[in-house]
């Protein structure tokens, strides 16, 4: 018969295990390292190379900002990945949409996004409330959160130039001490109702609180912006739903 002690440890381990596998079942690969399986996009614009997917190119400039987005939407989660730029010229962007629905009969899509990657500093203030110190430079966008491209065009500064927002600029020197420039770096996106953080390598970029209703679910999307040449990186896509 059993004693107390070992029913004890053994109850213990089987509720350790059970946690365990139900945190790994929960969890779900949007890529397979392998494939585009599982994603709608141009074949064009995105490929796979080394366990990782690839938009842009470092022989030709992409003329259109092309998006990869997932089958599947998701409403409350945390996403992580990693991305990283190939590319001789810093001023290269690219994104991580989410709770997003590609806009009918155009290339863009609509909702948020984990932006990565530079932008003009002169560029911050024209879409934000922030203003850069030194507005001549490039900006480090890395872990701010933007939302474009929703029908109602009033949520953004200036949508006769763009329909777009950066809701959370993130500080420029915390960035700049987080980032490998050239080299991986992990992105973590927690969407959880109205509340939205976005961390880059473990450190908190963003924190927002959404007042305005706006869709709460949607698909992620990987975004190769207009320009170059240069190559967007991204792999390691996983998603963990969070209970109700």
């Amino acid at each position: 018969m059993m004693s107390h002690t070992l029913k004890t440890i053994a109850f213990v381990c089987t509720a350790a295990c059970l946690m365990s596998c139900s945190s790994q079942t929960d969890e779900v690969q949007l890529f397979n390292g392998t494939s585009l399986d599982g994603w709608e996009g141009s074949d064009t614009a995105f490929r796979v190379e080394q366990a990782a997917i690839v938009g842009g190119s470092l022989e030709e400039a992409l003329p259109e900002t092309r998006y990869l987005c997932s089958l599947e939407e998701f409403d409350n989660y945390n996403l992580t990945l990693s991305a990283k730029f190939e590319t001789e010229d810093l001023g290269v962007n690219g994104g991580i949409s989410f709770r997003a629905q590609r806009v009918p009969d155009y290339y863009e899509v609509m909702g948020y996004q984990a932006d990565v990657g530079f932008l003009p500093s002169n560029v911050v203030p024209t879409f934000s409330d922030a203003m850069p110190a030194d507005t001549t430079g490039l900006y480090p966008i890395w872990g701010s959160l933007v939302d474009e491209n929703r029908v109602d065009t009033s949520r953004y500064p200036n949508p006769d130039i763009f329909p777009v927002i950066i809701l959370n600029v993130a500080d420029q020197a915390q960035v700049e001490g987080l980032i490998e420039p050239r080299d991986w770096n992990e992105v973590s996106v927690t969407a959880n109702g109205p509340a939205i953080e976005i961390q880059i390598n473990g450190v908190t970029t963003t924190e927002f609180m959404e007042d305005t209703d706006v869709d709460t679910s949607g698909k992620i999307c990987l975004q190769a912006h207009a320009g170059g040449p240069y190559e967007v990186w991204y792999k390691d896509i996983v998603l963990t739903p969070l209970g109700e």
